[in-house]
């Protein structure tokens, strides 16, 4: 599980590293979906209700695949993806601390703003929930220093479980 968790490290810097282009029309740039969710999205989705503090799916990299993060404002949660069979997980105090302070302070508009024209093959797609808030995203320019934070204490949250 420590590998799994060292892969996902190196996946992240990866997709934070890649290129921005000009060479993409408008039409194929992944639009970033940032703000305030919709009405009429699913109210069992919304991580504000049953108590859930953060949903983070992250999909796409070099292997294609998919993973998403469920943790709940008393710190369990869970980890599911393609790759790995589903984990449960259990988010230390200090480290849920840190996660509540990292999501009141976001920005949600920084963090869905990037470079026009992304291209880069082997990216990670994000699509993080909060109390409401959405923001789908590649993680590139602005975006991608907004969220870093964020980004690097989901991999420790993840680490953290694959030792139990």
């Amino acid at each position: 599980m420590r590998k799994l968790a060292l892969v996902l490290i190196v996946l992240v810097a990866v997709a934070l590293g890649c290129s921005e282009g000009d060479d993409l029309p408008d039409a194929e740039n992944p639009s970033p979906d940032a703000g305030a969710e919709t009405e009429s999205e699913d109210p069992s989705n919304d991580p504000g209700s049953s108590g859930v503090l953060l949903t983070f799916r992250r999909s796409g990299g070099l292997a294609g695949a998919t993973e998403t993060i469920t943790i709940r404002a008393d710190g369990r949660g869970e980890i599911e993806g393609d790759a790995t069979p589903p984990q449960r997980l259990d988010v230390p105090p200090e480290l849920l601390s840190q996660l509540e302070e990292e999501l009141r302070t976001l920005d949600w508009a920084r963090a869905g703003t990037e470079p026009e024209n992304v291209d880069c093959a082997d990216c990670f797609l994000y699509d993080i929930r909060s109390g409401g808030q959405r923001v789908t995203t590649t993680g590139m320019g602005q975006s991608g220093e907004e969220l870093r934070d964020l980004l690097a204490l989901v991999d420790e949250i993840i680490a953290l479980s694959s030792t139990d």
